[in-house]
């Protein structure tokens, strides 16, 4: 049985892709077209691309903005030093780690995950870039068991999970000369769930705790 010939365009293609894959030094001709340093005439008027590959950036804004992920990790070191930098699996970064209230009347220790968005910093959203995620006590099994919402959370990640709305839009400061720490999250969180635990105790009221008041 006999093949059919290749399409020529189709080799093309798959010799460029291998080239450029190679980062094998090349010709560019005035049109535009890539052909292979070999290949090139002293009639023809085209500029030699040396060896190399394209530069790709990164995806992630801690490797992107090294002196920005530098300065998070020095304010969680100094504010919260029993969180550990967590990489998540789709490659955002999070801080995994404990808080107490210290209100009296409650004893329970609060697992936190804070996580950063892909395109930290930002104010898009409620709570900014930056999300703070309770692991446990788990937020959706006692607003089931309250059977009203819980003031002041969020649904994220598409998977029902809530998080701590932590700050509003425009509160959520970003850049050098401003607080977008996920250490700052941390502290909005802290006062959070010091008012959580007072409502649970009774101390505040439903409309205080979802009001502006706390």
């Amino acid at each position: 049985m006999t093949l059919p010939p290749k399409d020529a365009a189709a080799v093309r293609r798959q010799e460029l892709a291998a080239q450029l894959l190679r980062g094998e030094p090349v010709m560019v001709t005035q049109q535009g077209a890539i052909q292979p340093a070999s290949a090139h005439t002293n009639n023809e008027v085209a500029i030699t691309v040396p060896e190399g590959k394209l530069a790709a950036p990164s995806l992630y804004w801690y490797e992107r903005d090294a002196e920005l992920f530098q300065a998070e990790q020095e304010a969680m070191q100094h504010f919260f030093p029993g969180f550990r930098a967590d990489r998540l699996a789709d490659g955002r970064m999070s801080w995994l780690g404990s808080l107490a209230s210290g209100v009296p009347g409650s004893s329970r220790i609060w697992h936190l995950q804070v996580v950063y968005d892909h395109d930290h910093p930002h104010n898009n959203s409620w709570g900014g870039s930056i999300h703070v995620f309770p692991v446990e006590p788990d937020l959706m099994a006692i607003q089931q068991q309250l059977g009203e919402p819980i003031p002041h959370t969020l649904h994220q990640d598409g998977s029902g999970a809530l998080s701590i709305c932590t700050v509003e839009k425009q509160a959520f400061r970003h850049g050098r000369d401003h607080s977008s720490t996920a250490a700052s999250s941390l502290a909005w969180a802290a006062k959070w769930i010091a008012a959580f635990e007072l409502w649970m105790l009774g101390e505040l009221s439903t409309s205080d705790f979802a009001g502006h008041r706390i």
